[in-house]
């Protein structure tokens, strides 16, 4: 093998066809077409003289022995990753750190917090990704993953961060026309709105059943927002969290005392990237806006404070 000629962008194309299972997803990740990733993993192979992935049904897979180079790789990246922190340090340069959590935290609360970031990380730019499922860091389809539960993966560093509370909601006009419940026994008699149950890959969202059994549903949707739209309109009740609620003033909270539950905030990153300065920084910013906004993600404050 001559390794004066193995260049690490032919090992990070190899690195993420390992990661995405897929060469497709990792040409797309990569901005590559498809035919030059093929392409370079022949010259990798041919080079190191080792064949280093299988096709299957599954798709894209390490061979047998393989894994030992994935692992030295998988060092170079975090090397050159600590590289590009450092020049970065030295001047102007931008990084961007993508952060994916569910849609109404990021909508209504992270988004609205971003302009704090600057405090923490002035060269750091995020991406906000709203996804209904949860994320595989060690595939790079985020940076930091924001969950209501606890991972529990291998190669990740997660940690609780935060709490909210949840509470029903309803309009004026669904009170008009059905009368607002004054205790959970009068809950059976209303109807809600509530998640799409086959399409629920979190089960953390599955917050209406801490307070309701077996609700009576008028309206479904993956939509969080969407859910409170339609409880706005008279749809429902709605089961949401402070963030979501906040600031829409048509909506009132049902027996708060006797109707509500509560939700844990897990930040988790992979462990080789946990020490990247650009990652460290937005950890803080987003400890920060946590502590900083208890109350009011518990409920004991209508509104976000100013900064």
């Amino acid at each position: 093998m001559n390794r004066d000629v193995v260049k690490w962008d032919d090992l990070r194309v190899f690195l993420e066809v390992a990661r995405q299972g897929s060469v497709h997803a990792a040409a797309k990740r990569l901005n590559l077409d498809h035919s030059t990733v093929c392409r370079r993993i022949g010259k990798l192979e041919n080079l190191l003289s080792v064949k280093l992935l299988d096709r299957t049904q599954r798709g894209i897979v390490l061979r047998d022995g393989v894994q030992d180079v994935l692992r030295h790789i998988e060092h170079m990246e975090t090397h050159a990753n600590s590289l590009e922190d450092a020049i970065v340090g030295t001047g102007t340069a931008t990084q961007i750190v993508r952060i994916a959590t569910m849609e109404g935290i990021a909508s209504r609360y992270i988004a609205r917090r971003i302009p704090l970031l600057e405090r923490f990380a002035p060269t750091v730019k995020i991406e906000l990704v709203s996804i209904p499922q949860p994320v595989d860091l060690s595939r790079k389809e985020a940076d930091i993953f924001l969950s209501f539960f606890n991972p529990r993966l291998p190669g990740l560093s997660s940690k609780k961060i935060a709490e909210f509370a949840l509470f029903l909601y309803c309009s004026e006009e669904y009170a008009r026309a059905h009368g607002r419940p004054r205790s959970r026994a009068d809950l059976a008699d209303h109807v809600f709105v509530d998640y799409i149950e086959d399409l629920l890959e979190i089960d953390a969202v599955r917050w209406l059943n801490d307070v309701v059994q077996s609700p009576k549903v008028s309206f479904y949707s993956n939509s969080i927002i969407a859910q409170c739209a339609a409880a706005v309109a008279g749809a429902g009740i709605v089961m949401l969290p402070t963030f979501v609620a906040a600031g829409v003033d048509c909506l009132a909270r049902v027996i708060p005392e006797q109707a509500s539950t509560r939700r844990d905030v897990w930040v988790s990153v992979r462990v080789e990237q946990s020490s990247l300065k650009r990652i460290k920084c937005v950890m803080q910013f987003l400890t920060h806006i946590f502590q900083m906004d208890r109350e009011f993600l518990m409920g004991k404050v209508a509104e976000l404070g100013t900064s």
